[in-house]
């Protein structure tokens, strides 16, 4: 079975969990940039619901981050997570794998 594997870090971590990838082996990743909210930066907060007012929250609390994300292997998952929490035993990092069900890849040169 197939997993996809979605890594979320800040910004400046994004390296360390490229490398983590590549000594685990995997030869392709794609990644998206976001800011992110953790429950410990909005705890307590109630956003505005004027949509103005929650962008300009959101602005100046989030932070920048990325969300790096590769399908693997089964038998990679073990592994690879090892090589993640040694690259980044001392960030902040959150970790989700999903079942894939099907993959089709058309491939054209």
């Amino acid at each position: 079975m197939k997993v996809l594997m979605q890594i979320f870090v800040e910004t400046e971590n994004m390296g360390k969990a490229i490398n983590a990838l590549s000594e685990g082996g995997i030869s392709g990743f794609y990644m998206i940039e976001y800011r992110g909210l953790s429950p410990q930066d909005w705890k307590g907060f109630l956003i505005d619901e004027e949509p103005e007012k929650a962008v300009k929250f959101v602005n100046d609390v989030a932070k920048n981050a990325v969300m790096i994300g590769t399908v693997i292997s089964e038998n990679k998952v073990e592994i690879i997570r090892k090589y993640i929490d040694e690259r980044l035993s001392n960030e902040r990092y959150t970790i989700i794998e999903v079942p894939v069900d099907g993959l089709v890849v058309n491939f054209v040169e």
